[in-house]
């Protein structure tokens, strides 16, 4: 990928695909340990400030993550739409999208609206868009009715 500062006309895409992939990786989760801490911990953990650690230290701390694959369940993040302000910097972002989990032969939803902002950082073999996520949060992760 080519550096942010010489992609000034693919910011917006390196920009809403770091928000994506994030998101992807953090909350998209199989029942198995052992994938859902190379994926938080081996990739997402570098795209993101303290904010996110703090976050997967305090899931890590309630067995969020035990419980996913003791029960046997899967989440499918959905993505519906990224609103990212480039007049602004570092560039606030909010992501709306949806957890779809399965838990045996039935399905639930939870809305997913996040928000934090994104800074330019150097380009790393852990972080290759040269942006992290700071200053994240979760705003709404409730139960929908379908």
């Amino acid at each position: 990928m080519a550096p942010l500062r010489d992609a000034g006309e693919n910011l917006e895409i390196l920009c809403e695909g770091h928000v994506r992939n994030f998101h992807e990786l953090f909350f998209s989760l199989e029942p198995d340990l052992d994938l859902i801490k190379r994926n938080i911990e081996g990739r997402a953990l570098f795209m993101i400030d303290w904010s996110g650690n703090r976050l997967y230290a305090r899931l890590v701390e309630k067995k969020y993550f035990h419980d996913v694959a003791m029960r046997n369940y899967r989440y499918f993040m959905e993505p519906d739409s990224i609103q990212i302000d480039y007049a602004t910097y570092p560039f606030p972002f909010t992501f709306y999208g949806k957890q779809a989990i399965e838990k045996g032969r039935s399905t639930t939803y939870r809305n997913l609206v996040t928000k934090g902002s994104l800074k330019k950082t150097g380009i790393t073999p852990n972080n290759l868009n040269g942006i992290k996520i700071i200053d994240f949060e979760v705003v709404d992760n409730s139960d929908l009715k379908r």
